[in-house]
């Protein structure tokens, strides 16, 4: 579950830039996206319940070419936190979800 301050902003975000597809629509309240087979992220809806907090966690998926995909996101206007950088398993970088939710995305090494 990830609280968002626009649902439909973050419907956006996580729909055409990360290609989540949508399970379900219970909008104004919340919107669930399956993430893989099995895996679901649900948006909610910021209330008086449910706060904005980044920085509380952060999600991460894999790309096929992060530079690539970092190239379409600075396209796109999406906030890059940490450019590109090499790790043991892979390439790793950090872009911002439209409420500042760190989202890393790494292309992980092929191991031989």
């Amino acid at each position: 579950m990830l609280v968002c301050g626009d649902l439909h902003r973050s419907l956006r975000f996580y729909r055409d830039i990360l290609g989540f597809r949508v399970t379900a629509d219970a909008a104004p309240a919340r919107i669930d996206l399956e993430l893989r087979e099995g895996v679901a992220l649900s948006l909610h809806a910021r209330n008086g319940l449910l706060a904005v907090r980044p920085g509380s966690l952060q999600l991460g998926f894999s790309v096929d070419n992060v530079d690539a995909f970092l190239a379409d996101c600075r396209h796109l206007e999406v906030p890059i936190f940490q450019d590109a950088y090499d790790e043991p398993f892979g390439r790793v970088a950090v872009i911002g979800d439209p409420d500042g939710y760190p989202i890393q995305v790494a292309s992980l090494r092929v191991q031989s």
